[in-house]
């Protein structure tokens, strides 16, 4: 009688079950564009996504938190692309502008893609991690530098992300301004104890 290898087989059962997580999020994706979660049922996004009802609730407790899911690989995927840019910039507040530069632009550019981001804020356990972590890394190396007066690295991010979000929602409900991402970030620097870039 054959070894079962169960250690095997239950590195193969999470392979599995991440891949079902992902294809699940691609519908997500291609249904949510352009849409609220609300517009999208459980029954179109499971046909979408090829999975039984059950599969889809496996992974997800409803369609908001897939939104909040799908918001936050795209806001994870922008930030990856940007990472070798910001990380040729020495200074952490430069890196920090560039960053929330780039993602106030790609907010103007692409609602549907704001609308998403800004669902997923509502799941701090999906919301923009690697974003966070990489915020939190230049406000601390800006903090030691004794550039900002804020002194919790914490506060400081939930300023900076809270201004980023309320002005993408402002975008979404608006439309893009002209020099609303400059004033957003002056907001943002003095917010922190900067006064200048």
């Amino acid at each position: 009688m054959a070894k079962v290898d169960l250690a095997r087989r239950a590195e193969i059962g999470r392979e599995k079950r991440a891949r079902t997580r992902a294809q699940i999020v691609e519908a997500g994706a291609t249904l949510l564009g352009g849409r609220t979660h609300e517009a999208v049922t459980v029954d179109a996004l499971v046909e979408a996504a090829g999975v039984a009802k059950g599969t889809f609730y496996y992974h997800f407790k409803g369609i908001g938190e897939l939104a909040a899911a799908v918001g936050a690989g795209l806001s994870q995927s922008l930030d990856e692309l940007l990472t070798p840019a910001r990380l040729e910039r020495p200074d952490p507040v430069d890196r920090l502008s560039f960053a929330f530069i780039k993602f106030l632009e790609k907010a103007s550019a692409d609602t549907d893609w704001a609308r998403l981001v800004i669902q997923s804020s509502q799941s701090p356990i999906e919301f923009g991690m690697g974003v966070r972590a990489n915020l939190k890394a230049d406000i601390e190396e800006a903090i030691a530098q004794g550039r900002v007066s804020v002194r919790d690295v914490e506060l400081a991010a939930d300023i900076a992300i809270g201004i980023w979000l309320e002005v993408t929602r402002g975008i979404i409900e608006r439309g893009p301004r002209p020099g609303t991402t400059g004033q957003a970030l002056d907001a943002t620097l003095r917010a922190l104890g900067l006064s200048q870039r």
